[in-house]
């Protein structure tokens, strides 16, 4: 995508809802926040699936001609991404949403309603999203409804946040006993061993 860095996001949170919340992997550390500009917005949405290049070629384009326009998409943009962590955070620690929260993510809801058209599929039909390079806030509209349609499925027991020290990644959890506590073994889990393993050899050699 000229103009745009190549997207770096990592979509492994099990919908678009919270790849999009990920998209701040760390709100205790502000360097680990990957939307620093409205071309960033553009390269999640699309490795996300939710653009393609030349729709996000156009908002690109119209982004360095209008740069004030563009910079409070991007405001709008994160105010949906920590509405949506908050919301899901406090789903996965059992605590009630705030009624500002979800009156805010409802409010998105209905615009993004309004790009959804039926289109005729093979025998059936079919939702299809209309007009995403047509205005700056428009990709936030298939996120928008992802989150509505994983707060009123059946999935939302288990929205998980990752039990890492470092790290707020929310996440499905599709294991069979719904025990999945980190965001990956790879990273968080394993830093977690080897705290605890240093913790138990520290025990060991401290005199009695």
């Amino acid at each position: 995508m000229k103009g745009a860095p190549s997207p770096s996001f990592e979509l492994s949170g099990g919908c678009l809802a919270l790849d999009f919340a990920n998209t701040w992997e760390d709100r205790g550390r502000p360097e680990t926040d990957k939307l620093d500009s409205y071309v960033d917005h553009v390269a999640f949405a699309v490795q996300a699936g939710i653009l393609d290049r030349r729709q996000a070629e156009t908002l690109v384009t119209r982004a360095h001609d209008r740069v004030a326009a563009a910079a409070r998409a991007l405001a709008t943009s994160i105010e949906l991404r920590e509405t949506l962590y908050r919301i899901f955070s406090r789903q996965a620690a059992g605590a009630s949403a705030d009624e500002r929260d979800l009156e805010w993510l409802s409010a998105a809801v209905a615009r993004a309603a309004a790009r959804l058209h039926l289109e005729p599929d093979g025998g059936g039909f079919t939702w299809r999203w209309h007009g995403l390079e047509s205005s700056f806030e428009a990709p936030l509209a298939p996120i928008a409804r992802s989150a509505a349609e994983l707060l009123t499925g059946g999935d939302l027991g288990r929205v998980r946040e990752c039990d890492g020290a470092r790290c707020t990644w929310l996440f499905q959890d599709s294991s069979r006993n719904r025990s999945r506590r980190w965001c990956s073994m790879e990273s968080c889990g394993n830093r977690a061993k080897a705290r605890r393993h240093y913790r138990r050899a520290r025990a060991i050699d401290r005199p009695s």
